[in-house]
């Protein structure tokens, strides 16, 4: 549904087809470098072994919060240090039918999010992204993506109402028998967990048939009895339906709370729209800015329609608010083109709502840090889609037979920058020696004033 509204919302950018797919392929994380040739099967799954094995050892002694936050693009999402303060232990393990043992270990809550940080042990191996048959990998992409589709599906229960939708967060392959990996599950409604309630913590087998056919319940199931212990937080709501733009905004909400702030907004489809009300959505391309003209960047959560299509519901997570007596959406306008930036350049701003801050390359790794500035949206706009260039303007690591290059992307939760991270195995390495500049793709929001929803604050 996602791939879809990046498509619909790209119609309206002035690309050719080919930039817009590629648009899309990275902001819905389908696109990666070309592919060279691939190794035989069990050297990479060799290979992937030993380079966990590398970096597992103190895990296995710790647990999952402590690894996690030793890792760098753990730290990217700042909140490392948060969860190791107020992160509670709860140390629940299931084992499944499967024999495969699910140990809970930490958990957070909020008038928001539920926070789960586990370990997956199996009784059969798993298998890292590089040993499958559907869309292998080489070995030497990064842990990240060695470990996709492996994580459990979690959901939140209690007194037959389900408290969460969809989940993101990390998760490792220590070796193919241990998962470690943390994940975020948005609460559906604020407040939906009530201090000292019992509530089930359900999780599901990762999907085990990679060509595209699975049963999770068929793989395993785990079962987890929790109280329910939430950081407080505060809400204020729109007093009344209010147009945003040419969009019908039915409700609005703001939550703060500890984990994160949201935004959670009710949208009317339109008659003509409610047989396909995702061609419709929610609301929109918009901005968020409060009463001294900041900005503030935020990310989709979730979003759907209601089951008989008269209106669409989202969330989004806002990021870096600073205690705001107002925040105003606003409908706006999306822009965007490819830039070219020398690397002496850096940081650079041009008109996007991102300052492109600092771009380096060590041993292994090209980062490039975006820090919002100026009229800021969703981070998926944010700029980072880049090639690479050496000192004739030619691009790097592009083409037919062209070294694996894994991009993988950050949003600190603290302020909305983001960090965007390149993997490099010996031949790219050896191509950065060339580098001299990059080829970004710039974004900016064009609000349209007097067209927006006001939304006062109280706290």
């Amino acid at each position: 549904m996602l791939e879809r509204e990046y498509h619909r919302e790209m119609d309206a950018v002035a690309l050719t087809e080919e930039q817009k797919e590629k648009l899309v392929d990275m902001m819905t994380g389908t696109a990666r470098a070309p592919r060279a040739g691939r190794a035989g099967r069990t050297a990479l799954a060799a290979a992937a072994v030993c380079a966990v094995l590398a970096v597992s050892a103190l895990a296995y002694v710790t647990g999952a919060l402590d690894f996690l936050k030793g890792r760098e693009e753990y730290q990217f999402l700042g909140q490392a240090a948060f969860y190791e303060e107020y992160a509670q232990r709860v140390d629940l393990p299931d084992t499944a039918d499967s024999e495969d043992t699910l140990t809970i270990e930490y958990t957070a809550m909020d008038e928001n999010f539920c926070t789960v940080f586990y370990t997956l042990r199996t009784a059969e191996p798993m298998e890292a992204w590089s040993q499958r048959e559907h869309l292998p990998i080489s070995s030497d992409a990064p842990d990240l993506w060695q470990a996709m589709g492996l994580e459990p599906g979690f959901t939140l229960e209690a007194d037959g109402e389900t408290l969460t939708g969809g989940q993101d967060g990390q998760q490792y392959l220590l070796d193919a028998n241990t998962l470690v990996g943390m994940a975020r599950l948005p609460l559906n409604r604020a407040g939906a967990l009530a201090d000292g309630e019992t509530v089930t913590l359900k999780a599901e087998a990762p999907l085990g048939d990679w060509d595209g056919v699975s049963d999770r319940g068929e793989a395993g199931q785990w079962s987890f009895t929790l109280t329910a212990e939430p950081m407080e937080g505060h809400t204020d709501m729109l007093a009344a339906p209010a147009a945003l733009g040419e969009r019908q905004v039915e409700a609005l909400s703001v939550t703060v709370s500890p984990l994160g702030t949201v935004l959670r907004a009710r949208v009317t489809v339109p008659e003509e729209y409610r047989a396909e009300p995702d061609l419709w959505g929610g609301l929109g391309w918009f901005v968020v800015r409060d009463e001294d003209g900041r900005y503030y960047p935020y990310d989709v959560l979730t979003s759907e329609a209601t089951e008989d299509g008269a209106a669409w519901e989202e969330s989004y997570i806002l990021y870096g608010l600073e205690d705001p007596k107002t925040l105003e959406l606003l409908p706006a306008e999306l822009e965007g083109g490819f830039v070219t930036v020398g690397l002496e350049d850096l940081p650079w701003q041009g008109e996007g709502g991102y300052t492109f801050a600092s771009f380096t390359v060590e041993e292994g790794q090209m980062a490039l840090r975006l820090e919002p500035d100026g009229a800021v949206g969703n981070t998926g706009y944010c700029g980072s889609i880049a090639y690479f260039l050496d000192g004739a303007g030619e691009k790097l690591f592009y083409g037919d037979g062209a070294p694996d290059v894994y991009q993988n992307s950050y949003t600190d939760w603290r302020d909305g920058s983001v960090t965007i991270t390149w993997s490099l195995d010996e031949a790219a390495q050896a191509q950065t020696e060339g580098l001299a500049g990059l080829e970004l793709y710039e974004e900016h929001y064009v609000p349209q004033e007097g067209t927006g929803v006001l939304l006062p604050l109280t706290k």
